[in-house]
């Protein structure tokens, strides 16, 4: 979570230093690097703050933040989990325009890295569609988190992407066929 917020805070100053226009201008004099960084800090601090409340109030108090959720969701480590407890078949699948998480954990050859608990026999994939979102869902153009809020509103009326609806029903087609195949050599 720390990485891909991180991450978050980079590609938002990257995008308001890009943009053009009086937007761009206007955006530039509030986001900085060291001004999201100390926001962070500061949300941290409230988070993990001795009496440990269940929510904090941010952005002047306008906006509740769950506090409790972050601070679980901080101290889970994905891929300590997964190298610990992940000893089945594995369909990792993140699209290319998921602007909130790296997408080169669901890069084939990495995959398996990522699961050394899995036996050699098991189904392991990992796809990463062109289109395909972080809402599951496709989108055209180009994916920026700054237009994060209305891109999610429009996807939200769309269908599932159909590369992975593809995707997943041939790796349960795999698994499905490899088990009965394994059971009859057993």
């Amino acid at each position: 979570m720390k990485v891909a917020m991180t991450m978050q805070r980079e590609t938002i100053v990257r995008e308001v230093n890009e943009m053009k226009g009086l937007k761009g201008w206007l955006l530039r004099r509030f986001i900085s690097v060291d001004k999201m960084r100390k926001q962070y800090d500061d949300l941290m601090a409230k988070v993990n703050s001795p009496d440990e409340p269940d929510i904090v109030w941010i952005q002047g108090g306008l906006v509740k933040q769950p506090a409790k959720w972050l601070r679980e969701h901080m101290s889970f480590d994905s891929h300590d989990a997964l190298k610990k407890y992940m000893d089945c078949h594995c369909l990792a699948i993140t699209g290319k325009k998921d602007i909130q998480v790296h997408n080169e954990f669901c890069i084939q050859e990495n995959v398996r890295d990522l699961l050394p608990n899995v036996a050699a026999f098991k189904v392991i994939e990992g796809h990463r569609p062109e289109n395909l979102t972080h809402a599951l869902r496709s989108l055209e153009g180009e994916s920026k988190i700054m237009n994060m809020k209305t891109d999610y509103y429009i996807l939200g009326k769309l269908p599932l992407d159909e590369e992975l609806l593809l995707l997943t029903d041939d790796w349960i087609d795999k698994v499905l066929f490899h088990d009965r195949n394994k059971g009859a050599m057993d």
